[in-house]
């Protein structure tokens, strides 16, 4: 089955520096595609070569059919992908609000206004009279995540590229972040594709997924089957943070 999102021998890296060799993988339409691999498998790579922020030395990203390889990173964007980064994802000097605002420029004046209602839907706390004019410097960890979420969703996004979203976070915050990706995507449709390293809490919320390991794609299969591999367990146990 030809995915939303398939990428054909692509190798590329940060100037003269490869990172991805070869990598050649196709998202399933409708899925939640999880990325996991040991810290510099080259998963942030991947998620900044698809939006088209390093370079790309050779092979096709297509999306939707259309290849993207060379195109700006605005057009990426305006074609339906949002990417939410790791680090640097809000505005701290702004307030919730503003940074809402901020993630639908796209959109004109008016569309804004009605987009951040139905985003703040999904994230009612957000809304709240004592939150929507909070700076963002001043909400908590779990509460800057949601509101990197909601950012990302004022695009109206068909597909949404997170990077480690519940890095630095604990486990109850994590599961709070999972449940809200979950609840994002059974909501929206959008088609999710989401690299972490806590294998184990990704790979129950995943459908698909990839193991990525020294900037090349190892294993492909189902999440749930992924999860339940003894061998991976072994192999990669301490390293990717799977459970026993």
């Amino acid at each position: 089955m030809i995915g939303v999102l398939q990428l054909k021998n692509v190798n590329s890296g940060y100037g003269t520096r490869q990172i991805l060799y070869d990598l050649s993988m196709n998202v399933k339409k409708g899925s939640i595609t999880v990325i996991i691999g040991p810290n510099g498998a080259g998963k942030t790579t991947l998620l900044r070569t698809i939006m088209g922020l390093i370079d790309i030395y050779s092979g096709e990203i297509l999306f939707e059919g259309k290849n993207i390889v060379g195109m700006p990173t605005n057009k990426i964007v305006r074609l339906g992908v949002s990417y939410i980064p790791q680090r640097n994802n809000i505005f701290e000097e702004l307030t919730v609000r503003e940074n809402l605002l901020m993630g639908g420029y796209l959109l004109k004046k008016d569309e804004r206004e009605a987009r951040m209602e139905e985003v703040l839907e999904l994230f009612p706390v957000l809304g709240r009279k004592d939150y929507i004019n909070r700076k963002a410097s001043r909400l908590s960890g779990g509460e800057r995540r949601m509101l990197a979420l909601a950012k990302g969703l004022m695009k109206k996004p068909k597909l949404i590229l997170l990077d480690e979203p519940t890095e630095g976070l604990m486990p109850k915050l994590t599961m709070e972040v999972y449940d809200k990706i979950k609840e994002i995507h059974q909501e929206t449709g959008a088609q999710i594709i989401m690299t972490e390293e806590k294998a184990q809490f990704a790979l129950e919320l995943g459908d698909d997924a990839f193991l990525l390991v020294s900037g090349q794609i190892q294993d492909h299969r189902s999440a749930k089957e992924m999860l339940n591999d003894p061998d991976l367990r072994e192999k990669y146990f301490g390293i990717l943070g799977v459970r026993k």
